[in-house]
């Protein structure tokens, strides 16, 4: 299978700077996420959380739960775009823009909710 002329150059190997930028933006919103979350929840507890699946990993293992599944989440993403990047190069760059505006979407609704609550 040949790719289109347009995407023939897009990724020669994994070092490519597209590659890094969007790896590296991605991660940097999710962890911000992270860190948000973890801000709100020394602040004012999980009962403010309004991801459920969030919640339920809290009461089933505190907070270490929480963040083992969202640090599960995010190498799974990563890994899925590292490995699938040379096959199928729009995929990473859809997928990370996803996953990157996904963490910059928990970080607004983080820092509204600290702003309005605190």
């Amino acid at each position: 299978m040949t790719r289109p002329a347009h995407l023939a150059g897009f990724l020669q190997n994994a070092t490519d700077m597209p590659v890094r930028a969007i790896l590296l933006f991605l991660l940097i919103a999710q962890l911000g996420d992270a860190a948000t979350f973890m801000l709100g929840m020394n602040l004012h507890g999980i009962h403010l959380e309004s991801n459920g699946v969030a919640v339920a990993a809290y009461q089933a293992g505190g907070v270490e739960a929480v963040l083992l599944l969202k640090g599960a989440a995010i190498l799974a993403v990563l890994g899925v775009l590292v490995a699938t990047a040379h096959r199928f190069p729009r995929l990473l760059v859809w997928g990370g823009a996803a996953a990157t505006a996904m963490g910059l979407l928990g970080i607004a609704a983080n820092v509204t909710s600290l702003m309005i609550i605190g």
